[in-house]
């Protein structure tokens, strides 16, 4: 990142969703109107390039059907992410030596209405029993065939796995937060998890819609950590937070901003937010205030607003606003690590 000795230059950006941004909208959508049918969607870690793939298919809804396609088409080892919070309502301890992340918990069979457990029937009743908000404790025997995960749903979105990103795509499809999910194995190699054209090729072949953990991100609106309602000379307005990457912002929206091009927006410490929110101005803007560091922090700013997926950008795009234009106002000259007066002002190369 690289920070020049020119004079403040206003930088506009903008807004429009690229095409990335509308193809992984489409994904997360084509993926929760299908299980929202209470149909399997492929879950990978990208779409693009799959080195995996999960069958994913909301709990509440696994028929026996469903559970024998899932098992024909993995390893057989099904597995169902719950939040923690189920499971310990369940009394689903992790197992002893869990990896971190989502753990695997002790494993369960219903405890009426089943054989042995490991039917595909047997399995699909275990799986709905999980996600009934009617099972308790003594709903399931211990050891089973089915095995219980716990997720953590306080995760952000950009670091969900697989399990999360399961319970978070059921529910968006308004099922349960309970997800089945399992492996596919391959075609070409069926001694190895299926990946790349094979996972597209099983997709095609079954008509299931695939959706990357990345895309997910495109889909979700940051909830601010603070919201204050603010009168201003301009009419009320909002002080909200947020927190991208660990660093942590104000912004205050001034005016209507729906559909409009090339809003101003004034990067500024955060101490002077809500003084210039006061202010007699009228015209509509957006302030963020930025911690007081040095110059390298506005050009995070500037360089996070380019990404697709990062927090800063989503928020702004959901204002409504089709471009910004960025204006660097610092009180005084910032003075950079080796001493270099710098301006706030980034060259291109920042994005890269």
């Amino acid at each position: 990142m690289t920070i020049t000795d020119e004079n403040p230059l206003a930088q506009s950006i903008s807004l429009a969703p690229t095409l990335a941004e509308i193809r992984a909208e489409e994904r997360v959508m084509a993926a929760i109107n299908q299980l929202s049918r209470g149909e399997a969607i492929i879950l990978t870690d990208g779409v693009d390039s799959p080195t995996s793939g999960e069958i994913v298919i909301p709990a509440v809804r696994i028929s026996t059907t469903d559970a024998a396609f899932a098992i024909r088409h993995s390893s057989g080892f099904l597995q169902v992410a719950l939040p923690s919070d189920r499971c310990d309502a369940l009394l689903l301890p992790a197992q002893q030596g869990a990896a971190p992340g989502a753990e695997q918990c002790i494993t369960v069979d219903a405890a009426t209405g089943i054989t042995t457990g490991i039917s595909a029937a047997d399995r699909a009743r275990t799986i709905r029993l999980l996600a009934s908000s009617d099972a308790s404790p003594a709903s399931f025997s211990r050891p089973g065939h089915v095995v219980p995960l716990r997720t953590d749903a306080a995760l952000p979105m950009s670091e969900f796995g697989h399990p999360e990103a399961a319970v978070h795509l059921v529910a968006a499809a308004g099922f349960p937060p309970a997800a089945v999910l399992t492996t596919i194995v391959g075609t070409t190699h069926p001694t190895d998890v299926a990946s790349g054209d094979d996972l597209h090729e099983f997709a095609r072949t079954h008509q299931l819609p695939i959706v990357g953990l990345r895309d997910l991100v495109s889909g979700k609106t940051p909830l601010p950590g603070l919201h204050v309602s603010v009168d201003t000379p301009s009419g009320r307005t909002h002080l909200e937070s947020f927190t991208d990457l660990g660093h942590n912002y104000l912004y205050v929206v001034i005016g209507e901003l729906s559909g409009r091009e090339d809003v101003p927006l004034h990067l500024i410490p955060a101490d002077r937010v809500v003084i210039d929110a006061g202010s007699s101005r009228a015209e509509p803007r957006i302030l963020i205030g930025l911690p007081q560091t040095p110059g390298d922090e506005y050009c995070r700013v500037i360089d996070r607003l380019h990404q697709p997926h990062s927090v800063i950008r989503t928020i702004l795009r959901r204002l409504g606003c089709l471009s910004v234009v960025a204006h660097f106002d610092l009180d005084k000259p910032q003075i950079t690590g080796n001493g270099r007066t710098i301006h706030g002002v980034c060259s291109s190369d920042a994005r890269g």
